[in-house]
């Protein structure tokens, strides 16, 4: 049995988004390996060369956006959590077999954008 002592459970996925630094040098690629409503664990080359905190841009156009902190890094992944910003579209990250989160139009399945 795990043994998780996550308040909130984490979905796993494999997701591709970008990460914004907020310098204006190009957006970074990632992948979003896990996701729970406050969390995440991203894989990025160079992880060690990331701020503190950024901007995670996901979907097509990079619609749906959070503010992230780096909890924890590894040689090729972060461990973030997702920061209050009112400025930002709320992202919400779905299970493949949860028929209750409708996707939205043009979107993959692993991740559905809410208000």
């Amino acid at each position: 049995m795990h043994d998780d002592k996550r308040r909130n459970v984490r979905r796993p996925l494999s997701y591709p988004g970008n990460i914004d630094v907020g310098d204006g040098s190009p957006l970074r690629d990632c992948v979003l390996h896990d996701a729970s409503e406050h969390g995440a664990q991203i894989a990025v080359a160079a992880p060690d060369e990331l701020p503190d905190t950024f901007i995670l841009a996901l979907g097509f156009e990079g619609t749906a956006r959070r503010r992230c902190r780096v909890v924890w890094r590894t040689e090729d992944r972060i461990g973030v959590e997702f920061l209050k910003d009112p400025t930002l579209n709320r992202l919400k990250v779905a299970l493949h077999a949860d028929p209750d989160i409708a996707e939205p139009a043009g979107e993959p399945h692993a991740a559905a954008v809410g208000k």
